[in-house]
């Protein structure tokens, strides 16, 4: 919208007009100056009473009709009505679509707020008072830090550095009624935090573990039986045509279901000291990393190159020794299992950028499609069932190594590209473990 230059050079007319006139009116009576400033006086206060309606209707809360002044300030006035009645449209549509979100976000089951750079309050939903304990009106502008006391939370907090990514975290709510799965999403200089109730999915997922621990617990007796009377058949019948390749069959796959077994054992034991942090002690990587190649040589029998990089001034991490040598050892072991004869394997521990500590794994091997790679960490997730099963893999690696960095507040990221081999990096927060 354009104001209309006509009204001003009509204005700049009056002006002269007027200043002939007074010019005349001041020869005639002999008193120039005495009129010409009467006159410009007059001009003065008739322009200063018009700005005063204007001050006067503009600070008027409800948009009500203009006055009708004479000259330019008729022109001002019309002009600014218009504008008002398009910004009072604006406001109302505004206001309208507040309500709605306002409305939408309250029927979402989750609670939601936005937070600032230093974790203040900058809005939330009414779930947030029945998940977290928060009060939508009061808390508003206070940092959660200061209102969730969990040393877990305020941890999870503190160790998000990674701009651009979403991370989760799973805690009980204050009042411990409910299990939350928490999600923190950057945006911007903000950030957006979902906290879910996952209660039934925990409650499910914590009778499968009991489930899966108590029958692996109870298998494990008999096949140990099973491998006994076996290794007898073999020592007897392991020379007769008939028996000894079923016999030598028979056992493979026994000693595939006791790895399994005791794969499955393990997993159990990292998922229930996921939220136990007694065990954490000052571990010696140096050390640690020796341990592992002089393993991994033993696992490789001479197929391939093995080598170590170790970044001396970071020599300990805190954690739980045997479950990180766990991890570790399943890294290098599918690294040995899918790499070719001849195929290099590096393994480094080193530091990355000014807070992380990163534990590597790299191979030379065939290397895996983009597709696969989010589903690595899934509990006998296969890419290619037949080379799994050939290579004696039990398809848990990878889920134990996710769960023990869970349970060291780290992550692990993985690269890789057919033929060209695979990257496995166990990236832990050097501020909170070392």
């Amino acid at each position: 919208m354009k104001f209309d230059a006509s009204s001003y050079i009509k204005e700049v007319y009056r002006l002269i007009f007027g200043l002939i006139t007074l010019f005349m009116l001041g020869f005639i009576t002999g008193y120039f100056w005495a009129v010409l400033a009467v006159g410009l006086f007059l001009y003065a206060l008739w322009h200063l009473y018009h700005l005063k309606v204007l001050i006067h209707w503009i600070s008027s809360s409800e948009l009500s009709l203009p006055p009708e002044p004479w000259g330019i300030w008729g022109d001002v006035f019309h002009y600014l009505y218009r504008l008002r009645s398009q910004q009072h449209k604006r406001s109302r549509k505004v206001q309208s679509l507040l309500e709605r979100y306002k409305e939408a976000t309250e029927a979402v089951p989750d609670a939601t707020m936005i937070l600032g750079k230093r974790w203040n309050i900058e809005w939330l939903n009414s779930k947030c008072k029945s998940y977290l304990g928060l009060k939508p009106r009061k808390d508003i502008g206070k940092p959660l830090t200061h209102l969730l006391h969990s040393p877990e939370f305020i941890a999870f907090l503190e160790s998000f550095d990674y701009l651009g990514e979403t991370r989760t975290l799973e805690m009980d709510s204050p009042d411990k009624t409910r299990h939350l799965s928490v999600r923190l999403i950057p945006f911007g200089k903000r950030f957006l935090l979902i906290a879910r109730d996952i209660t039934e999915f925990q409650q499910l997922r914590d009778v499968r573990k009991d489930f899966v621990a108590n029958v692996s617990h109870e298998l494990r007796t008999p096949l140990t039986v099973i491998s006994g009377y076996l290794e007898t058949f073999a020592e007897y019948l392991g020379n007769d045509e008939m028996y000894a390749g079923s016999i030598r069959m028979m056992q493979q796959q026994s000693d595939r279901m006791c790895r399994i077994i005791e794969d499955l054992l393990l997993l159990s034991r990292v998922e229930a000291n996921e939220k136990n942090s007694h065990q954490m002690a000052m571990v010696n990587m140096s050390n640690l990393v020796e341990i592992l190649k002089n393993e991994a040589l033993a696992m490789s029998n001479g197929r391939h190159q093995i080598s170590v990089d170790i970044d001396k001034s970071i020599s300990f991490l805190q954690g739980d020794e045997s479950e990180l040598r766990s991890a570790f050892t399943n890294l290098i072991s599918n690294a040995i299992r899918y790499t070719p004869d001849g195929g290099a394997i590096t393994i480094r521990w080193y530091r990355k950028g000014k807070k992380q500590l990163c534990f590597e794994v790299e191979d030379t091997g065939e290397g895996i499609e983009q597709k696969h790679l989010e589903r690595l960490t899934e509990r006998f997730y296969r890419v290619e069932v037949g080379r799994s099963r050939a290579s004696g893999g039990t398809g848990l690696g990878l889920a134990i190594v996710k769960h023990v960095l869970n349970h060291h507040h780290a992550r692990l990221l993985i690269r890789s590209e057919p033929g060209n081999g695979s990257v496995f990096c166990c990236e832990f927060n050097e501020q909170k473990f070392n």
